[in-house]
């Protein structure tokens, strides 16, 4: 079987919600819970459960007076000022919040320029491109655009990434390498004045069911699951880069390893106006997701608290209040703003765009260089090439016939680097990493440079 070939279905956004593999929410799940809570211990899970309750009581009282202010915001040039990097205090907010926003990393006419060079493709190509929803598209199966191209390697952009991609850290001989961001094609969103469709309930990318079922992403939880969700730290990725995050082949599902989603906005945006909704308590948050199915009013049973196979980890008002009570609209964002949230954060979209104008942007996540990662890029590689869907996006291929999509030779000299037509430097500074040797010489080998 030729590895390059996606068997995912035709589909679009919503295909990540809707999973056609409930049967397999079998009994198997209900001993793997009981397995977890014998290791564990029902007296050890229940003191962190009222504990970790404890604590949201205190935060939710913070978060109802911030609000929006909850998400931590900087802007690019005093990143640049301070070398790339965040100063200690805002990296130990951000941290707690799991999430940011910076401003004017691209202009505002260079980021309006892409919305209009869009715009335009889409176009030229009435009647071609499947979204959803259906019948009036608001997030669009295009990733070969000009100028998403060109946004995944802008060098501002590139320079966020590094320093969001560097607030987490792995053990030495780990094969990772947080200074290089490697493209993770993803679609857009061009949400219209007055929308309805596009709204997003509570809910967590990256897998579901895998984050127990998969021993190598289960240990990413492993403080948690120990009783000791306090200790749990949200920004070690020594076990994440080899994690399955998707084992049933899920339309939406992510094979690679992205340390925060993220997006480019190319609107100015308000919140109320149809923006992102997210719960700053990366950890807390997180804790309670996870200890949630073994509790004892699901023990016994195979529910796992709203995950479900083939599809995302849905957070729901009546299994997982503390979570919902607490999520925030994020602040206004402009074009040229990027915002990014961790990977196990919970988020959503508000239910109406009354944005003025629209609320558009290109998704594009901060993704490392790692073996997970690099595998991904060869068969995305491929893709673009062909002009198909990346791997994992449902298979509609719209794309393969435009004459006025990107091809290699758009690419700039860091265009090369990101999607995996450049060789990586193995000389390392530092020969105490190890990990980021390793990550660099794979990358070469396997991308065949």
């Amino acid at each position: 079987m030729n590895n390059y070939v996606s068997t995912k279905r035709p589909g679009n956004l919503q295909s990540a919600f809707n999973s056609d593999c409930k049967h397999l929410l079998t009994d198997k799940f209900t001993k793997l819970k009981k397995q977890i809570v014998s290791q564990l211990g029902r007296d050890t899970l229940n003191s962190a459960w009222n504990r970790l309750l404890k604590q949201f009581e205190i935060e939710a009282s913070i978060i109802k007076k911030l609000g929006s202010n909850s998400v931590p915001q900087i802007g690019f040039d005093e990143l640049c000022k301070n070398e790339g990097k965040f100063s200690p205090d805002f990296e130990k907010e951000i941290r707690k919040r799991g999430c940011l926003i910076i401003k004017n990393v691209l202009g505002v006419d260079e980021a309006l320029k892409y919305k209009e060079d869009v715009k335009k493709y889409i176009s030229n190509h009435v009647g071609e491109i499947a979204g959803f929803p259906d019948n009036n598209p608001q997030v669009w199966e295009l990733y070969w655009s000009k100028a998403q191209v060109a946004a995944r390697s802008h060098q501002n952009f590139l320079l966020a990434t590094k320093a969001v991609n560097n607030l987490w850290h792995a053990e030495p001989t780990a094969a990772i390498d947080f200074s290089y961001n490697v493209a993770y094609c993803d679609r857009l969103r061009i949400r219209q004045k007055g929308d309805t469709s596009f709204t997003l309930n509570e809910h967590i990318d990256g897998g579901s069911v895998e984050r127990w079922e998969d021993p190598e992403y289960r240990k990413c939880f492993d403080k948690i699951l120990s009783g000791e969700w306090e200790d749990h730290d949200p920004f070690d990725a020594s076990h994440r880069i080899s994690a399955n995050m998707d084992l049933y082949n899920c339309s939406g599902g992510c094979s690679m390893f992205r340390t925060f989603q993220g997006f480019l906005s190319l609107s100015t945006v308000k919140p109320g106006e149809g923006t992102l909704r997210v719960c700053p308590l990366i950890k807390l948050s997180t804790a309670y997701f996870i200890m949630r199915p073994l509790l004892d009013d699901l023990i016994d049973s195979k529910e796992m608290a709203g995950a479900i196979p083939g599809a995302q980890q849905h957070i729901l008002p009546s299994l997982h209040p503390h979570i919902v009570n607490n999520v925030v609209s994020i602040p206004e964002v402009g074009p040229g703003d990027c915002v990014f949230w961790h990977c196990d954060m919970v988020h959503a979209v508000e239910g109406v765009c009354n944005s003025p104008d629209d609320s558009s942007a290109l998704y594009i996540p901060a993704t490392p260089l790692c073996p997970k990662n690099v595998d991904y890029v060869v068969r995305q590689r491929h893709a673009f090439i062909a002009g198909e869907t990346p791997h994992d996006f449902p298979l509609n291929n719209c794309e393969v016939t435009f004459p006025d999509r990107a091809t290699p030779e758009d690419l700039t000299e860091l265009g090369k680097l990101v999607m995996g037509w450049s060789k990586y430097d193995e000389l390392v500074e530092d020969e105490g990493q190890i990990g980021v040797t390793l990550a660099r010489k794979y990358a070469n080998e396997i991308l065949g440079l």
